[in-house]
């Protein structure tokens, strides 16, 4: 088991309690709370009520699989997402499940929201003791995959406000920067399943704020932009579709940000701005150990590491660990014991340099590549700059 980070934490009378991964492929976690009391994941909107110390396990579950054998499909919408959760038998006095639909707005009749749990012979529905903004309660719950649906007919879908959020992924290349920006219902296994898709591909997610207001199912946005961006497709809707669904993004592509883009999303109908958010290079630090593997000018084919040999003489603060990447393969051991003779880090650069006369592009990539792992907030700086001066050529 791993740590899941602070992100999936959940918080508790003395603080965060950390989540733990039991199994990525099911995407299965297992948190223990140590005493009694309230947590909360809100990351998850998740949240438990309970009565001593209790070790749960949460795994994020696709709904179709569920409702394709259940006749309920057609008159209930999905409200939430679907988690299948286990704990000792009666340790758990509440259950906060979350739901995504804005009860703000005033328009959503809240007796229509039930609790669907799936057994082996079927499914039970159950009313709710109390529902709140964005979750529904119930008490001393019996557990099966369960999640919250709300009555309602198809085609009423288009008019029950949805607390929506944006996710932005970041993909550095040295000629060009690629965004993919998804637009979707608040529901954490939708987001963890794009998180993990994207993952394949070394996006990056940079986080920014989500819609302020509430949209609608099946309405339509245009994406656009400052400064010379190419945006395929234009225009995003907001659907529901499973996690084990293919999503729907912009990709957004960009050759350098300069001081800075602005993104925008409108409404179609009445272009009433419904989300923007302005990227700075310096947002694109969660993309550090992302850096592209073999950069280089395509005007000069200079390598990223000769054209920047000035700065990292001077600024690479541990040259020991470079060395010890590069010692049997590019470097001999009488090499590597003469650059480590060197009083300085800027004379062991500078030695290193030296012998870097006679290496061919391979070497030059693993010498990148070995600074990349050590120094890496200096090479995507060194990286931004230059793709900021130059237009990435």
């Amino acid at each position: 088991m791993e740590p899941l980070g602070t992100e999936d934490d959940f918080w508790g009378p003395k603080g965060p309690v950390a989540t733990e991964t039991a199994d990525k492929e099911r995407s299965l976690c297992r948190v223990h709370f140590p005493e009694a009391g309230s947590y909360h994941c809100p990351n998850m909107g998740l949240s438990f009520v309970v009565r001593r110390a209790v070790t749960i396990e949460i795994e994020f579950c696709a709904w179709d699989p569920f409702l394709s054998r259940n006749v309920i499909q057609h008159s209930w919408m999905v409200a939430g997402p679907l988690f299948d959760i286990k704990a000792e038998q009666g340790a758990v006095a509440a259950v906060h499940l979350p739901h995504f639909v804005a009860l703000q707005e005033g328009l959503v009749d809240i007796s229509l929201f039930q609790v669907a749990h799936f057994k082996e012979d079927g499914v039970l529905l159950e009313k709710s003791v109390q529902v709140e903004p964005h979750c529904i309660v119930l008490e001393n719950p019996s557990f099966s995959p369960m999640g919250v649906l709300l009555k309602v007919i198809p085609a009423a879908w288009l008019f029950i406000p949805i607390t929506s959020t944006t996710l932005l992924y970041c993909h550095l290349e040295p000629e060009e920067i690629t965004f993919h920006l998804y637009l979707i219902p608040n529901d954490c296994t939708i987001r963890k399943a794009i998180d993990d898709e994207e993952e394949k591909f070394q996006f990056v997610r940079i986080h920014k704020p989500p819609p302020l207001d509430p949209l609608y199912l099946g309405s339509r946005y245009t994406v656009s932009g400052s400064g010379k961006l190419e945006i395929i497709p234009q225009e995003l809707e907001l659907s529901y579709r499973s996690p084990g669904e293919s999503q729907l993004f912009s990709e957004i592509s960009v050759g350098h940000l300069g001081s800075g883009i602005r993104l925008q999303m409108k409404n179609k109908k009445d272009e009433t701005v419904v989300w923007e958010a302005f990227l700075k290079p310096g947002d694109l630090r969660p993309a550090t150990s992302r850096v592209p593997s073999v950069p280089k000018d395509a005007s000069t084919l200079l390598h990223f590491v000769d054209r920047h040999r000035e700065q990292l003489v001077v600024r690479v603060t541990s040259v020991d660990p470079v060395l010890d990447k590069l010692h049997g393969q590019v470097l001999s051991e009488e090499q590597y014991e003469k650059v480590r003779a060197e009083a300085t880090m800027p004379g062991k650069m500078r030695k290193l340099f030296s012998f870097s006369r006679s290496w061919d592009r391979t070497c030059k990539d693993q010498f990148y590549q070995a600074l990349k792992e050590t120094h890496p907030h200096l090479i995507m700086e060194l990286l931004e700059k230059w793709m900021r001066n130059s237009g990435g050529s």
